[in-house]
């Protein structure tokens, strides 16, 4: 059983003795895509206060880094430490010994190898990752950490996303209709989101994201809900979710 899993497992006991969101938890389980996280390219780059990206390869599992998200084309690739790991992309890199028709790639797979000695490079199971993928506009040097891992992985894929996919958390949505709702939808998912239910790095966190931007242009939630990819039923969980917490916060409040 994965740890995500046991969180939603115990987050349904926890609801089951004080709200009434079990519902809640199944539809969120039965959306969350796993295998699949989604980073920034502002965290990607190490511009953010976050850490550079960590990979961890386990025997017998490879990891892919894609950019075809952020619609950026791999010129370059670095791996300082080749002893443990191997790498290759879905394209053609031009080096000193090769060139290359049409340049560039969009993805890039890593594996785990049987660790091999290199009197050259010191002994270390860790190692820098660095790309330079080339977009419309710009050119980007791009960081992950590399290790090695016991544990079958989690993810199987990281997905560089632009970083405009990303919905702020103060942003004000002043054009829907729907004001009320969409208040107690992020109360909701700020909610599920502190109980570790979803992650802001995953698949299912980007999707609400690009569900909010949708409404928040004046797209119907129906439709929005479609284009984005989730069920209404998540989204009227949440609500209800969202508003069971603003009742008792306002009761506990009127009580002080």
């Amino acid at each position: 059983m994965s740890k995500r899993y046991s969180i939603i497992k115990g987050f349904i006991i926890v609801c089951s003795l004080t709200l009434p969101c079990f519902n809640l938890s199944t539809a969120i389980a039965s959306e969350i895509k796993f295998g699949v996280k989604q980073i920034t390219t502002q965290v990607a780059t190490g511009n953010s206060k976050k850490s550079i990206p960590k990979i961890k390869l386990s025997p017998g599992y490879g990891v892919n880094i894609s950019f075809i998200k952020s619609d950026e084309i791999i010129e370059k690739v670095w791996l300082d430490n080749p002893t443990f790991a191997s790498l290759d992309v879905d394209g053609c890199l031009s080096t000193e010994e090769r060139e290359c028709d049409k340049e560039g790639a969009t993805v890039i797979h890593l594996r785990r190898i049987n660790p091999i000695k290199v009197r050259q490079l010191p002994s270390s199971n860790t190692s820098l990752l660095t790309v330079i993928a080339k977009g419309k506009s710009e050119r980007k040097v791009y960081l992950f950490k590399v290790g090695m891992g016991n544990k079958a992985p989690t993810c199987h894929t990281l997905e560089i996303i632009p970083d405009s996919q990303i919905v702020p958390e103060n942003t004000q949505f002043p054009n829907i209709k729907n004001i009320n709702e969409l208040q107690l939808l992020s109360r909701g998912l700020k909610i599920v989101n502190s109980k570790g239910l979803i992650s802001k790095e995953s698949h299912l966190w980007s999707r609400i994201a690009y569900f909010l931007v949708k409404v928040r242009i004046g797209e119907p939630i129906d439709s929005a809900a479609r284009r984005s990819g989730i069920s209404m039923r998540l989204i009227n969980r949440l609500i209800e979710l969202g508003n069971l917490r603003g009742r008792g916060q306002g009761a506990g409040s009127r009580g002080k």
